[in-house]
């Protein structure tokens, strides 16, 4: 992918990043209609270089994203479709890599709020080792000349009994052109890029000034030795305060819990 089309991607996915985790038991249904999303761009050439004509302006990408997913996918997956139409890809094979790597770290995303990212890495890594000595299996799911489906159910048949993650990882690796193998192991390095930081979910009563998040984002890093990344929402129900969430840790400092707190101890 060309360096404007990185540049690209990287913007679209910090912003989606805070979509999902607002939404983290969603991101495992929103990853698959990204892929599905991929697949009808990959096999739709002239829809692909319309996508990415830089001749045309980027409300009308978005606009023909709309056209052709609208009632298709949920809102937010076709939200960030038309953010990828909109942006500067360079070319429709950039688009269709950008829609797929965009699928591929909604599950890690999805992972990370789950508390069991090192375990999709994991699962990950011994999944190449079990096709590196099963070459029987390996070309089987490599095999374009039997129907996906059936390779993919091939695949739940085999890894089923994984993290949800590993396994939505794995139908979509035998579905791509690419060999699975090559995937796997392209998947384990951006895996463990991700388990090198933390994700904070922060909500607040009211929107935080920059200079907050920075005093956060430094304490909790400071809490936690290591980098953290912040998403920030909204809801004025907690009257005042913020809610932490990192992984299966919860820090509640909100006005409405120490409420509920005050209730609770006078009912008692």
């Amino acid at each position: 992918m060309r360096l404007g089309s990185e540049q690209a991607l990287q913007r679209l996915l910090h912003t989606w990043e805070g979509v999902v985790a607002n939404r983290p038991d969603a991101a495992i249904g929103w990853a698959q209609e990204i892929f599905a999303a991929g697949t009808v761009l990959e096999s739709e050439t002239a829809l692909t270089r319309a996508a990415t004509n830089p001749a045309s302006p980027g409300q009308s990408r978005t606009e023909l994203m709309n056209s052709v997913f609208g009632g298709k996918v949920s809102g937010e997956v076709l939200d960030l479709l038309g953010g990828l139409a909109r942006d500067s890809f360079k070319d429709s094979e950039d688009l269709v890599e950008a829609v797929s790597r965009a699928g591929v770290e909604t599950l890690f995303m999805s992972a990370q709020y789950a508390n069991r990212l090192h375990d999709v890495e994991e699962e990950l890594y011994r999944a190449s080792r079990v096709l590196s000595e099963q070459r029987e299996l390996r070309r089987t799911l490599d095999d374009k000349s039997i129907d996906a489906g059936r390779r993919q159910g091939l695949a739940r048949q085999v890894f089923g009994s994984w993290s949800p993650e590993t396994v939505a990882l794995l139908e979509h690796g035998v579905e791509s052109d690419q060999q699975i193998i090559h995937q796997l192991r392209r998947w384990i390095g951006d895996a463990g890029r991700r388990s090198e930081h933390l994700v904070a979910i922060v909500t607040a009563a009211q929107p935080l000034e920059a200079d907050q998040e920075e005093r956060l984002t430094a304490l909790l890093a400071k809490r936690y030795g290591k980098p953290v990344e912040i998403h920030v929402g909204v809801d004025p129900a907690l009257i005042g305060g913020v809610r932490i969430a990192i992984g299966p840790d919860v820090i509640d400092g909100t006005l409405a819990s120490r409420i509920k707190h005050v209730k609770s101890v006078f009912a008692d």
